[in-house]
């Protein structure tokens, strides 16, 4: 497996580690996708809680040696069940993801077909030519310095199919289906 693939793969078992991740902040302090896309590589504890707001965001970790420090806040999203994470190290934002803070579905047009015409190296816009509109829909994504991933989904409501697509610096690098028709 390629650098690239595993910083992706790190990025994307974050993201969706942070969608699963039990949230204890209160249920009307949240962060929205607007605010989540204001908060950049580089910034500062104070840059996310000022943009989140107040309560919106709890620090779940630190650690610390000689030269080294690193905290993760963990923030409840503004729509049913997403979440996002942010790692800062020696006080600057290093990594940030985020699971269905864009809160949209899929319309569940996804079919086999389509998803054998999605192969690897595909773009995004590639992906959402073959499939049709509204029918993959980002579910999560992350950013680190020189890399950002993103996970879709595209389902099938009759008989019930997913798809999963991953990319990484919009290229197709990951794919998987389960009962797709």
């Amino acid at each position: 497996m390629s650098r690239k693939s595993l910083a992706a793969a790190g990025l994307l078992a974050t993201a969706l580690t942070a969608t699963l991740a039990p949230s204890a902040q209160a249920a009307s302090a949240s962060i929205t996708r607007a605010e989540y896309d204001k908060v950049k590589l580089g910034a500062t504890v104070a840059k996310l809680h000022s943009t989140a707001g107040s309560g919106a965001c709890k620090k779940t970790s630190s650690s610390s040696s000689p030269g080294y420090s690193s905290k993760t806040y963990t923030c409840k999203g503004n729509k049913r069940g997403s979440t996002a994470s942010f790692l800062f190290v020696n006080s600057k934002l290093e990594l940030k993801s985020q699971g269905g803070l864009d809160g949209r579905t899929s319309n569940g047009k996804m079919t086999k077909a389509k998803y054998k015409k999605i192969t690897k190296g595909k773009t995004v816009a590639q992906m959402h030519a073959v499939a049709g509109r509204g029918v993959c829909v980002r579910t999560a994504d992350a950013e680190a310095k020189g890399a950002k991933s993103a996970v879709y989904t595209c389902e099938q409501k009759s008989p019930f199919g997913v798809a999963s697509f991953s990319f990484t610096n919009g290229k197709l690098n990951g794919r998987s289906q389960f009962g797709l028709r």
